[in-house]
């Protein structure tokens, strides 16, 4: 071998290049939160509850106008009755809404870090598969070759898994 071919040799070896990459795939992890029927059916109770919520704020606040509109003329101590009750309703209101916020964001939370808990399992077992050391988040990836995505095959077994489950 001649001299610059061992050199070469060397280098590659040192540099650990002599060894195939590492198996690397990327995922979409927004499509596969929309593909995964689990997620939609989370996310649909999720909007559900919220379109409740803010219906019974609604309620609240037509109230508190209907009380506004109501007042007419009236004596100081009724009207001052009347301040009082808007005032009492209005906070009434406002600790609503604050606390409906709150708690869909803690669902929401919830249901997310279940889910994203899910899909590392799923991905687990596709990286398995296919002899893959690594899923990353597509988003965090400038480039990715061909065959590297795995988000449909992800989805999939997040799928199947769901209705082994009994899922719908």
């Amino acid at each position: 071998m001649s001299h610059a071919r061992c050199s070469l040799l060397a280098v590659l070896v040192l540099c650990g290049c002599s060894r195939p990459p590492d198996q690397v795939a990327v995922i979409d992890v927004d499509a596969v939160l929309k593909g995964y029927k689990k997620s939609q059916s989370i996310y649909a109770a999720i909007d559900e509850e919220k379109r409740g919520l803010e219906a019974k704020g609604q309620g609240m606040l037509d109230e508190i106008k209907a009380l506004a509109k109501g007042g007419g003329i009236l004596e100081e101590e009724a009207r001052e009755e009347l301040e009082a009750r808007i005032k009492e309703k209005s906070a009434a209101l406002d600790l609503f809404r604050r606390t409906a916020t709150r708690t869909l964001m803690d669902r929401t939370s919830d249901e997310y870090r279940g889910l994203m808990a899910e899909i590392r399992a799923a991905a687990d077992a596709v990286a398995k598969r296919r002899g893959v050391r690594v899923i990353l988040d597509s988003s965090a990836v400038a480039y990715s070759g061909m065959g590297m995505d795995v988000t449909r095959e992800l989805v999939e077994e997040l799928n199947r898994r769901f209705a082994k489950a009994g899922g719908k």
